[in-house]
């Protein structure tokens, strides 16, 4: 409920609202951006280190916020709970959304994906030994942290469940479902998808079959899951999969192959009713239909670029696209859902991960802003709005309104 005081209804007065009402509305208040780093792979030296950095949408700026000095690269970035979380090669890292200053970390070989669900940090993990040339093994593959702290809370031990290398995770309604892949034992590649649900412990594997091997991209629907299986680095398949957690009468799985092509560590997304990934260098990105991976003859995107990682706003459906020669040049590109270019902003070395910072405006007024546009943003004291500000801001538009809100969070 929000308390209209007498002084702010003069202030209001003042600027000439005319109506009021309250209304909540999410925002995208700012892009998380994870960068790799470049990595000498004769001397094991970080040439860049690997990094984060936030875009703000509205002044249109990308801004480095940490370093991970001791770190080869980062793995993945979630922001929940009013936190951004991100895995950084040996690490998870907790930082203030606002301050960018580091909440809790904790350590943990092998970090690779992220989820959140109920007040937990849920983590794939996966590693290569260097001495074996092999995986690491580890007693659990799937381990959990508090969010608020980072304090070990639980793990789900190999021998009872997730018994390989893991990559993506999704949790819908309570169950994690969970790419599982050997990814780091060339040639021993499986495909299994795991489904454990977080209330009841139960846990059950589904295989994709010979074709389904080294599923790199996980992606939940409301009715399916749906892979993109690197197989043999030089080989793609896709597969879909119906379960009953999902609704299904019984578990099914189909699994095609994109024959000759390899999908690599590329971007996929879903879009619609259309399933988007990402060939080694090809122009453009091929799609499938969601509801049985029937393949589309036309590609998404603009045929300028390849994409290595892909993210859709939760706020507006945009989507963003990293582009990188793994060596210096680095962006990342929003595009709409058609995949028309809308702009660009250059980011750090190897941008991969994105999470998106999505807040809510509590608004008190509503003017008719169909030939306006926010010209500027200001506290009641009449200083520039800082991002992050909470409380009352005034906002100016072109056509010369006025528009009064509450930022709640």
């Amino acid at each position: 409920m929000i308390r209209i005081f007498p002084f702010l209804i003069l202030a209001i007065a003042t600027f000439g609202v005319s109506s009021s009402m309250t209304a909540q509305e999410a925002y995208l208040n700012s892009v998380w951006v994870l960068n790799e780093g470049l990595q000498d792979w004769s001397t094991g030296e970080m040439v860049e280190f690997a990094s984060v950095g936030i875009y703000d949408p509205v002044s249109q700026i990308f801004t480095e916020v940490m370093e991970f000095e001791d770190s080869r690269f980062t793995t993945d970035i979630i922001v929940a709970g009013g936190s951004a979380f991100i895995g950084a090669d040996n690490k998870i890292v907790k930082m203030n959304l606002n301050t960018f200053e580091i909440e809790a970390e904790v350590l943990l070989q092998g970090v690779r994906q992220l989820a959140y669900f109920d007040g937990m940090i849920y983590v794939t993990r996966g590693d290569y030994d260097p001495v074996t040339f092999g995986s690491i093994a580890f007693d659990s593959y799937l381990v959990w942290f508090d969010a608020e702290t980072l304090a070990w809370a639980g793990e789900l031990p190999s021998e009872i469940g997730v018994g390989y290398a893991s990559e993506g995770i999704s949790i819908k309604e309570g169950v994690a479902y969970i790419a599982i892949n050997n990814g780091f034992e060339f040639g021993q590649e499986v495909g299994i998808v795991g489904v454990y649900d977080l209330t009841t412990g139960d846990y059950s594997e589904h295989d994709l079959g010979e074709d389904g091997k080294n599923p790199s991209h996980i992606k939940v629907t409301d009715q399916e899951v749906l892979l993109v299986n690197n197989m043999d680095f030089s080989s793609t398949s896709l597969s879909r999969v119906e379960l009953p957690s999902l609704g299904a009468v019984s578990a099914s799985v189909n699994t095609i192959v994109v024959g000759g092509v390899a999908a690599g560590c590329n971007a996929a997304a879903v879009l619609g009713d259309e399933l988007v990934f990402q060939i080694e260098d090809e122009i453009g990105m091929r799609k499938a239909s969601v509801s049985d991976l029937t393949p589309s003859a036309e590609m998404w995107g603009p045929a300028t670029d390849v994409y290595y990682s892909m993210a859709v706003s939760p706020v507006n459906g945009d989507v963003y696209a990293t582009v990188t020669n793994f060596v210096d040049a680095a962006e990342v590109q929003i595009l709409d859902v058609s995949g028309t270019l809308i702009s660009s902003f250059q980011a750090g070395a190897i941008p991969g991960g994105m999470a998106f910072d999505v807040r809510t405006v509590v608004g008190m007024t509503h003017l008719d802003m169909s030939e306006g546009r926010v010209v500027g943003e200001f506290d009641l004291m009449g200083r520039v709005w800082a991002q992050g500000n909470k409380g009352i801001k005034i906002e100016t538009m072109s056509d010369q309104t006025t528009r009064v809100s509450y930022v709640a969070e």
